[in-house]
């Protein structure tokens, strides 16, 4: 799957990456899969770009349905209710993270200390183009439901384990030094957050290339 986007803008799918899967707790009316994956996607983002210009709560089925192309009733056939769409909107961003590693060979380097400053750098990215998405990200995880929650989790931990391995693998050949590593990836990952968190201040003071310097250089920091 690849993205572009510009801040102030939710999703834009270009491709969807064959065999994602956004949600398991779904349930749909329609059987075939392929088709469910797509509208999943198309919904998503049109639903994202709502959210972030009125938020979650004062966003209506209705406006969804207008913003997707997709009648009300034909709606309902991919989602039973709104929950649905705000757990659709973060399964897609969350999965883009790692796919967006995988896209620039992340998980080939063999140097660690590379691996993982290439992986900080290249997550940086994304986050400047979507600083809106992030935040949304922050404010809406209350709405979500227990077992959508639990689903959210369960993928950002899978980027958090994605940086655990690069520390583990860099702590077995003594090029990181770190007391627990699940920590310092939960850490870093907050890190690469902070752009969006406090973009209204940061930005300011850095302009995007050394705020991504500055935050590149804690990261390395951290693990030395």
């Amino acid at each position: 799957m690849l993205y572009e986007g510009t801040p102030g803008k939710g999703l834009e799918t270009k491709t969807i990456k064959g065999g994602t899967h956004l949600s398991n707790s779904i349930k749909t009316q329609i059987k075939d899969p392929e088709l469910i994956k797509k509208r999943h996607f198309h919904i998503a983002q049109r639903a994202s770009q709502l959210f972030i210009k009125q938020g979650y709560s004062a966003t209506t089925i209705r406006e969804i349905s207008k913003a997707t192309g997709i009648t009300i009733g034909n709606l309902y056939d991919y989602i039973e209710k709104k929950e649905d769409v705000l757990c659709l909107v973060f399964n897609v961003f969350h999965q883009m993270w790692i796919e967006y590693l995988e896209k620039h060979g992340v998980f080939e380097i063999e140097d660690p200390v590379e691996q993982l400053r290439t992986a900080t750098r290249r997550m940086l990215e994304p986050v400047y183009d979507y600083h809106e998405m992030v935040l949304l990200m922050y404010q809406e995880s209350k709405h979500l439901p227990k077992k959508f929650l639990q689903e959210t989790m369960k993928k950002e931990g899978s980027l958090i384990d994605c940086f655990e391995k690069i520390l583990i693998r860099g702590v077995e050949k003594k090029a990181f030094h770190v007391d627990d590593t699940f920590f310092t990836a939960n850490m870093i990952v907050f890190q690469l957050a902070i752009p969006s968190l406090r973009w209204w201040s940061l930005k300011k003071k850095f302009t995007t290339e050394q705020l991504m310097d500055l935050i590149e250089s804690a990261v390395m920091k951290s693990v030395q």
